[in-house]
């Protein structure tokens, strides 16, 4: 606490330095960043339908087995 500060008062933090000003990404990255992150979004949404098929699938195959195998002779 300095003499100039008044009693049971925090000082205030002292101000963050200024960012540096963001620099503007070349045309080509842009272009290649974009078509990057397409491809990933694609093959997400490609695994996420094979996931869905596949869940689909094996769904049908346990009921067409407890179809065969419900009223089964004894």
């Amino acid at each position: 606490m300095t003499p100039d500060e008044p009693a049971g008062r925090t000082p205030e933090p002292e101000p963050l330095a200024p960012e540096p000003p963001e620099q503007e990404e070349h045309p080509i990255v842009a272009w290649a960043r974009a078509i990057v992150l397409g491809i990933g979004d694609t093959a997400r949404d490609m695994l996420e339908a094979g996931r869905q098929a596949a869940r689909e699938a094996l769904d049908e195959g346990w009921q067409r087995f407890d179809e065969k195998t419900r009223h089964r002779r004894r």
